[in-house]
């Protein structure tokens, strides 16, 4: 008896090393992690085009990248309606409101719809006749752009081609000297 537990006190570490060691060796398949990785090129910077997003809108309607006038350049803000940076930017944006309104303004998040309304209706954003906002219900935009802090902005000229990306918080100033 003493034997056999002598065997397996000495085999259990060496199967765990093995079994962590193994992954490591494994190096012909791309994993979904690998995709994802810190080091492969994320998708907005593979395809420089304004990506085609489906949002579900506060009315209930689905709002899709053809649906945004191409005389414009585009800013996707992904935020969430509980975010306190994201409230903040909301803020400066509706205190310079007039600088933004060359461009079309997409605004999605995953937090639920009755939290986007009530966001929608608590800053008054039916007065942003630019304004495309709604659920991201597929969770596209996140892994799409690598999503990490919020608020978070992309921006695309009016052909449609990228131009940045920001994260965190930003002056308006900044945003629209971005087109330039």
């Amino acid at each position: 008896m003493k034997t056999t537990s002598r065997i397996v006190f000495r085999l259990v570490p060496m199967i765990v090393f093995l079994a962590m060691l193994a992954p490591m060796v494994s190096k012909g398949q791309e994993t979904a992690a690998d995709k994802q990785s810190p080091t492969s090129v994320p998708p907005y910077l593979k395809f420089k085009t304004l990506p085609p997003f489906e949002l579900r809108g506060i009315n209930g309607q689905l709002i899709i990248r053809d649906q945004l006038p191409k005389s414009n350049g585009t800013i996707i803000m992904f935020f969430s309606p509980d975010c306190h940076h994201c409230v903040a930017q909301v803020d400066v944006m509706q205190k310079e409101i007039g600088k933004l309104q060359p461009f079309n303004l997409v605004m999605a998040t995953y937090q639920p719809m009755e939290n986007l309304v009530g966001f929608y209706n608590r800053y008054n954003l039916s007065a942003w006749k630019n304004l495309y906002i709604g659920r991201d219900e597929k969770y596209f935009m996140p892994p799409y752009f690598r999503i990490i802090n919020l608020p978070y902005f992309a921006l695309y000229n009016k052909k449609g081609e990228f131009v940045k990306v920001f994260e965190g918080n930003v002056a308006i100033d900044q945003l629209v000297s971005a087109f330039k």
